[in-house]
């Protein structure tokens, strides 16, 4: 049952027994309910059920503001359907993370022709615009090898290198800046509700690709910039966090690949807990939108030739998306 509740505070305040204060606490209480009301605290772990079983490997996924799922999987950009039909809409060199932008567009961060890891240092690496129809165009370029991307409410966004320590931002105009070089290897990226923390993800050891991290950051921000040294949050006890994604009360959901589990992570309390697991090589997570289920995060795989796409129940709705 949805309950909706409409107040007239003008009305309310001419009653001079209650206080403008009073009010506020009503408001707020309502509101609480209003919003504790759509979660259900599940018993985790809980099991992970297959979406789509078709693809060699997949890594980046996002909706876009209509609610129509993008997946990247084998070297190619994908338009899904709600019972799992996949349409490609366009070849790309690898298939990384994915972000919506406007209503219809995602953007798709690409390595490009080479790889920092098998070709040494480079500056090949592409973001693509891709629309519901397949049309592409370049809007970055002169990045290594983009893996994940953030959205800010502007236009701009973050592109994260997972091959250095640089997290770039990409102006409207397509003018690529560094953002931080403060995190070693950062992937997977989402901001806090109230945008004042970018988390990251550190996927390798610090200066050395052939070791593995369970590192998640917390990169102060103001105004979308830096706005001070990076916090260690949090220890996953995992290897080679991937992507991450948020839920609406503030909660972040980490993609540990080298275990193939997703964790869940409060900042407000500082739990820790298995989401599910039993996914080899979990890399991209975002929640579902539009006629897909609001309450699972979708999730991709990067294993080679084992490249399923998961839905994970976990009983909320995701964050609100910057668009």
């Amino acid at each position: 049952m949805e309950i909706s509740f409409v107040l007239n505070p003008t009305r309310i305040l001419r009653r001079k027994s209650i206080s403008a204060l009073i009010l506020a606490t009503i408001v707020a209480a309502l509101s609480a309910c209003v919003t504790s009301s759509s979660i259900s605290e599940l018993n985790f772990p809980v099991e992970p059920e297959l979406f789509i079983d078709r693809f060699d490997g997949a890594e980046g996924l996002t909706f876009n503001g209509q609610g129509q799922l993008f997946i990247g999987a084998d070297q190619a950009v994908w338009l899904i359907e709600p019972d799992g039909t996949a349409n490609k809409l366009t070849d790309v060199h690898t298939h990384l993370g994915q972000a919506g932008i406007g209503e219809r567009d995602i953007l798709a961060a690409d390595f490009g022709p080479t790889n920092v890891f098998r070709h040494g240092p480079n500056d090949d690496g592409i973001v693509w615009r891709i629309t519901p129809e397949g049309e592409k165009k370049v809007v970055a370029t002169g990045i290594a090898d983009p893996n994940f991307i953030v959205v800010h409410e502007d236009g701009s966004y973050l592109v994260s290198d997972d091959g250095t320590d640089k997290i770039y931002l990409v102006s409207t105009d397509g003018t690529v800046t560094v953002w931080s070089d403060a995190i070693d290897y950062p992937n997977g990226m989402v901001p806090s509700l109230d945008g004042s923390v970018l988390y990251v993800a550190q996927i390798f050891g610090s200066r050395d690709p052939f070791t593995t991290e369970d590192n998640l950051w917390a990169i102060p921000m103001e105004e979308g910039l830096p706005a001070g040294q990076p916090e260690l949050v949090v220890e996953t006890g995992g290897s080679m966090l991937d992507g991450l994604a948020m839920d609406e009360v503030g909660r972040v959901y980490i993609a540990d690949n080298g275990s193939g589990s997703i964790r869940r992570f409060d900042p407000r309390t500082g739990e820790l807990i298995l989401i599910a697991e039993g996914m080899d090589h979990v890399a991209s997570l975002v929640f579902g939108e539009g006629d897909f289920n609001n309450y699972s995060i979708y999730a991709t795989c990067t294993a080679r030739g084992g490249g399923r796409i998961w839905t994970i129940p976990v009983g909320v709705r995701g964050a609100p998306v910057t668009r």
